[in-house]
């Protein structure tokens, strides 16, 4: 994992060796093992690397790397874990290798099949290969959107990265704000690709590829693997009963066995729950001196470490229990904020158990994330059953809705007045359980730079293109799709990167797999019962403690509840007043959201949510 960065322009860089140098140093926390560039003779195509070195650390593995004879070069994110397999392929056809790393075995295999064979790779990605012998550019991004890609097209110039700060940080792109990237934040509390925070800048789509003109101009593009298709109805193997299970049990097997290949020690985020606990028992049937890793914070109720402990002894891993004191967060706000990228009213989690488990040494880690997408694990399963059935429900039955989807009396109000108006439309019946503001709240509070109409119908055609079906699906493989490509996409694997990559760690999701995915769906959508409390991933893992299988869904949290009346009220109603002050919001607005939650009419996440985002739009 490393970041990268680059641009291709129509005119020589006036100043590449000080663009290169400042593109370096924004993206030197995504990589502490190497630094280096490439510029073409004519200064027009400039690639920059950051290197995290987990396959092949060794000086040959440096990016950007090339091809022979400098026929092509290569920055690249991530890591392909079939790229052994890839690698015999291509030298069956008689390529020869010079290195061990999975880079070059990308790059070949990009000079030989090209854009089409993208999905053929199994693994997180972003990259840009540039072609001497065509003059183009090829930029493409994972299928599930786990490594960020960032691009600013204009006239006679392409611009990419790993993070928008080093977009805007480098004098590339004015880091001028994006209304409807705002309006979207206040929709899901984070911003959905394509948008982004900043006008002028996009993330490239989960799947997609596109190619670049040596004079900046888009040649073509595409998508190589649209993951909603996994969840369509018929699309499964035809695979039943104890034969599915366990097929699902080896792929399980082979995805965690794909993600432990690197050259380096990876380790495994362990809590208490059921997703951790399974990748450690699969992962100590390969690994003999496994390393686990439960942080926690000094406050009982918060703390996860018994139960992680009890889990480590059981599996004989050489567990670490890491102490983090965030009472401080006010004071270590600075320092997050400028590795968010884009704001989230998630990600301060992330952030702090990054840094400890980075500290220790450990440069890559297994985490459950993407688990209770896959298995059913999240409550939306259940009540977005009932919603649809609630939501035809007229006149003075609606507000029964409120007890039966488990909504909050300081929430129930604007989610039931959009629940009346969702009909059969899943997409707004989600809106309901998963959304930060309902639309008529964010009408009620936008300010002045808000009031651009155009913004509001862009967060509209994302929402429709990004999270629409791919065909008939079961209801368990729409929720599961939806939770997949809004808050799983948008909000945990965008933070999870931006976060653990603040500390240069990488962090790999083995349930975020192609192939285990589609061996679980659309099948599992036919079997209500093994949805309950994630039961197929319980019987897939039969070894994991009883207490393990039926204990509460439970993970590293701060309490932030009681910190927003305490050290970090000042920072919240700043972060309001920011917002109000610079026009996001209407007057009014920031004391009327205080005086809620003071009153305990909102839940903590409105004004933590809100104050980021204007602390954020603020200091930018």
């Amino acid at each position: 994992m490393c970041g990268l960065a680059g641009v291709v322009s129509r005119e020589p860089l006036a100043d590449s060796v000080g663009l290169a140098t400042r593109l370096d140093a924004c993206l030197a926390h995504r990589g502490p093992d190497g630094a280096a560039s490439w510029t073409s003779a004519d200064r027009r195509v400039l690639l920059v690397h950051r290197r995290l070195a987990i396959i092949d650390p060794s000086p040959a593995g440096r990016q950007p790397m090339a091809a022979p004879g400098g026929t092509a070069w290569l920055a690249f994110n991530g890591e392909i874990y079939n790229y052994r397999a890839l690698r015999a392929e291509l030298e069956r056809e008689g390529e020869r290798f010079t290195t061990r790393s999975d880079t070059e075995v990308l790059l070949r295999w990009l000079l030989r099949r090209g854009p089409a064979a993208l999905d053929r790779l199994r693994g997180m990605f972003a990259l840009a290969c540039w072609r001497n012998d065509e003059r183009t550019l090829l930029l493409a991004r994972d299928r599930f959107g786990i490594k960020p890609l960032y691009v600013a097209a204009s006239d006679g110039r392409v611009a990419f990265a790993s993070e928008i700060g080093a977009l805007t940080g480098s004098g590339l792109v004015c880091a001028e704000p994006d209304p409807a990237g705002v309006l979207a934040f206040l929709g899901w509390g984070s911003i959905p690709p394509p948008l982004t925070w900043v006008t002028g800048i996009e993330a490239a789509a989960p799947g997609s590829w596109s190619q670049w003109s040596a004079a900046g101009a888009r040649l073509g593009a595409g998508v190589f693997a649209d993951v909603r298709r996994v969840w369509a109805s018929g699309t499964g193997a035809g695979v039943r009963g104890a034969a599915w299970q366990e097929q699902v049990a080896e792929t399980l097997r082979d995805s965690v066995r794909a993600h432990l290949v690197a050259d380096v020690p990876v380790g495994v985020f362990l809590s208490s729950g059921l997703d951790s606990a399974a990748l450690v028992a699969r992962a100590r049937s390969d690994v003999s001196d496994l390393r686990t890793f439960t942080v926690v914070v000094d406050e009982p109720q918060y703390s996860e470490a018994a139960g992680a402990e009890a889990l480590a002894q059981r599996f004989e891993t050489r567990h670490h229990t890491l102490r983090v004191d965030a009472r401080n967060l006010a004071g270590d706000w600075p320092a997050i904020q400028a590795r968010l990228d884009q704001p989230t009213i998630d990600g301060v989690n992330t952030y702090y158990v990054s840094r400890a488990v980075a500290a220790t040494g450990t440069r890559a880690v297994l985490s459950g994330l993407g688990g209770d997408e896959l298995f059913g694990g999240y409550p939306s399963f259940a009540r977005l059953r009932r919603l649809r059935t609630l939501s035809r429900v007229a006149g003075p039955l609606v507000p029964l809705a409120a007890r039966a989807l488990a909504l909050g009396a300081p929430t129930r109000g604007a989610r039931l007045r959009h629940l009346t108006g969702a009909a059969d439309d899943a997409l707004e019946q989600y809106r309901v359980l998963r959304g930060f503001l309902m639309p008529d709240e964010i009408r009620g509070v936008a300010g002045a730079r808000l009031a651009d109409r155009s913004a509001a119908e862009r967060v509209a055609a994302v929402e429709r293109e990004t999270m629409a079906a791919a065909g008939a699906e079961r209801h368990a493989a729409t929720v599961a799709r939806l939770e997949s490509t809004m808050y799983m996409r948008a909000q945990l694997l965008r933070d999870a990167d931006a976060m653990s990559m603040a500390h240069g760690l990488e962090v790999r999701v083995p349930f975020v797999d192609a192939p285990l995915v589609a061996a679980v769906w659309p099948e599992l959508g036919a079997h209500r019962a093994l949805l309950a409390r994630k039961r197929l991933l319980a019987r897939l893992v039969p070894e994991l403690p009883r207490e393990t299988v039926r204990g509460p869904k439970r993970g590293f949290t701060l309490p932030f509840e009681r910190w927003l009346s305490g050290p970090l009220a000042d920072l919240v109603r700043s972060g309001l007043a920011d917002l109000e002050a610079d026009g996001w919001v209407a007057r009014g607005t920031a004391a009327r959201v205080w005086a809620a939650w003071d009153a305990r009419r909102v839940h903590w996440s409105r004004p933590w949510g809100l104050a980021v985002l204007g602390r954020f739009l603020h200091d930018a």
